[in-house]
């Protein structure tokens, strides 16, 4: 396990390659299930006013709508067989990504609203850039054009998971 973790840890760095993510069927549905779970305790555990249905529901739709633009992305390149490597990298280093956040949000909840609000924004930030780094190597293009397409998953995952819930 600890080479799973350390693999996801350096691909957070952006030190190494997603290629290596292994992607055998049960790994994959652990990656998937893991970041789901994780996701949903940090959102109902910091966000007292979220009911669980409406938080597992905004993340199953936020991970649905990833996953479907990166395969729209890496099909449109013709490299439709990268998939599976590239979404287990994305959910693996976003489930580490999220126990980060887990980890200083205790402290940013005491720091006020401010210090909660830079906390978020900073993780958003280094989110984007690792997934912008998985689909640059995935999509065999310049780092900006995919941190590029990792904005715009970003925006419409944010966008469909708010519809899902009925926010606005």
């Amino acid at each position: 396990m600890k080479p799973i973790i350390s693999l996801f840890w350096q691909i957070c760095l952006l030190r190494q390659s997603p290629a290596y993510v292994p992607t055998f069927g049960s790994f994959v549905a652990l990656v998937v299930l893991a970041n789901i779970v994780s996701s949903t305790l940090v959102t109902v555990t910091f966000s007292a006013d979220v009911a669980l249905l409406e938080a597992l529901t905004s993340i199953i739709v936020g991970q649905t709508t990833t996953a479907a633009l990166a395969l729209l992305a890496l099909t449109l390149r013709n490299v439709g067989a990268r998939f599976v490597t590239t979404i287990t990298a994305i959910f693996g280093c976003d489930l580490l990504i999220t126990a980060c956040f887990a980890l200083i949000l205790p402290m940013a909840t005491l720091l006020g609203p401010m210090a909660l609000n830079l906390a978020f924004l900073g993780f958003l930030i280094w989110s984007v850039a690792v997934a912008g780094f998985i689909m640059h190597r995935a999509l065999g293009v310049q780092l900006a054009v995919g941190v590029a397409v990792a904005v715009g998953m970003s925006l419409a995952s944010m966008m469909f998971s708010q519809l899902a819930i009925g926010a606005s």
